[in-house]
């Protein structure tokens, strides 16, 4: 299947409505979304209303200059979507193309708002007002289909699994018997199995590049403040940030154009500006020589011997490029003490959000309105005191200087590296229930086998991504993808995104289908 840039060009080519595209979305998740469990409210009507909509005014040409954006203008993709994102002109960056929304935290103005938690789907809560977030998806033309699975609230039994009591779980495409991960698990399995072709997703702790690599996608975490949380404040003490699924590098950049950019009131700014033709101008540049560390193994961690394979054969494939690769770590993640006070961070942050819906409940929640795991964090999370939480945040500060000096701040300078290069995860996608099955010990022993190479750049705030390997050794024998995380200095997802890229041309991966998809 075309990615996501293709389809665009057909629609902005007058090849393909957007109400024939939207249509064909929709005939693909009625095929495979009742195996794989991706899309758990959809949004069908509001979809051909909205490609209805957005065909109308393309065919009128009020609102879309075909002819200053044909495609008979530019020589590739890269070229066209270039041209919009420089001109300002979002309209027709993702004209046409069904795209689904996660059902966590991105408001659209009346749609449902249930989170994964039986007790908002009760009361059919709906969301009050429209987000940064999904405006800019409805401003660049894409239409949402529905919404995909996350875990209940952004935590439930596992903030890392898209598993809940209220949906059930979703499935991986590659092998149904094993989890997709998470949390933007139904995101990933809708773009993996071909019901949409890129999807909205978030990061807290890992949850855009987590389920990328379970699924076999390009799963690009912005820097902090690239991407507004508008209406919203910070999340996680800063440690959130949207961001996108894709099938190719440079739906992954389409998407960061499509999304980046300030609102009123940011309590962000990042640390380098964007490029100013746009993320997709720097798909297919030359890098240039970069010095990469590598390290596919932490001192706290027992990583799986397929994980660390695929971080040394890409690694191998970086050499091949031309780069500088060598064995190199950050100090500060030989040790995960750091988790100590982001957990202290997230449980208050999540025991704020669920205060915050008791005026929907019209009471206090209480210990069956919730899933297990997640009542215990809520009630933890009541008993962090003030000074404690600030003392948590000075100490993540802290480690986010010392991280953030390992890195260049310009590609090439200087005595540090430009690059990290980790496995993506610590093992291979689990079976269904590995993480929200047991007690509250065993789930969090198994979270953390799963995510240590991966919440240390939300604290810090550092742009991340995760590829597939693209080799015949980057699938397990379960047939399952294993991805890899390269990680750039504040700031500079531009460089990712040239290297990721590189990587992408040298050993492809968009070729690769999963055994559930259409």
């Amino acid at each position: 299947m075309n990615d996501a840039t293709a389809l665009a060009d057909q629609v902005r080519a007058g090849e393909v409505d957007a109400a024939t595209a939207v249509d064909e979305a929709i005939a693909r998740c009625e095929e495979v979304n009742p195996t794989i469990n991706a899309i758990v409210e959809q949004t069908y009507d509001t979809a051909r209303h909205s490609a209805a909509q957005f065909d109308t005014a393309r065919h009128s040409a009020a609102q879309f200059d075909t002819a200053r954006h044909s495609a008979a203008q530019f020589d590739t993709a890269r070229q066209r979507a270039a041209a919009l994102s420089a001109s300002g002109d979002n309209s027709g960056l993702l004209a046409g193309v069904p795209i689904a929304l996660k059902d966590l935290h991105c408001p659209a103005e009346g749609e449902p708002a249930y989170q994964g938690n039986r007790r908002l789907a009760e009361l059919d809560y709906r969301y009050s007002e429209t987000g940064a977030v999904a405006r800019r998806w409805a401003e660049a033309g894409a239409v949402s289909i529905g919404h995909s699975h996350s875990p209940e609230l952004g935590g439930g039994q596992c903030p890392a699994a898209a598993e809940t009591a209220l949906y059930g779980p979703t499935r991986n495409p590659w092998n149904t018997d094993h989890t997709v991960l998470g949390s933007s698990g139904g995101a990933a399995a809708a773009v993996a199995a071909g019901i949409v072709r890129i999807a909205h997703a978030s990061d807290g702790g890992g949850s855009i590049r987590i389920p990328a690599s379970a699924n076999g996608l390009v799963g690009l975490k912005p820097s902090r403040g690239r991407i507004s949380g508008a209406p919203s404040g910070e999340g996680w003490g800063g440690g959130t940030t949207d961001g996108a699924v894709a099938l190719t590098v440079r739906d992954a950049a389409l998407a960061l154009d499509v999304l980046a950019g300030p609102e009123p009131g940011d309590p962000y700014v990042p640390a380098h500006p964007a490029p100013a033709a746009g993320y997709v101008a720097e798909v297919g540049q030359d890098p240039g020589q970069l010095r990469i560390g590598v390290s596919s193994t932490l001192p706290f961690a027992d990583t799986e011997l397929l994980c660390t394979q695929a971080a040394e054969a890409a690694a191998g494939i970086l050499d091949g490029l031309g780069h500088r690769v060598e064995a190199g770590l950050p100090e500060p993640m030989a040790s995960n003490d750091y988790m100590y006070d982001y957990i202290r961070v997230i449980r208050t942050s999540a025991t704020a959000t669920l205060r915050s819906y008791e005026g929907v409940l019209g009471r206090p929640w209480a210990e069956d309105d919730v899933e297990p795991v997640a009542w215990i964090n809520y009630q933890r999370g009541a008993k962090i005191s003030a000074p404690d939480y600030m003392d948590s945040r000075e100490r993540l500060h802290h480690f986010t200087r010392r991280m953030v000096s390992w890195w260049n701040t310009e590609p090439g300078s200087g005595d540090g590296f430009d690059l990290l290069l980790t496995p993506t995860l610590g093992v291979v996608p689990p079976p269904v229930g590995y993480l929200v099955e047991g007690d509250e010990r065993t789930l969090t022993k198994r979270l953390a086998k799963v995510t240590p190479y991966l919440p240390q750049f939300n604290v810090t705030g550092q742009p991340a991504i995760s590829v597939p390997l693209g080799t015949p050794d980057g699938m397990s024998p379960e047939g399952l993808p294993i991805g890899v995380q390269l990680v750039a200095a504040p700031g500079r997802e531009d460089v990712l995104l040239r290297v990721a890229a590189q990587m992408e041309q040298a050993a492809p991966w968009s070729h690769r289908r999963p055994a559930v998809a259409v």
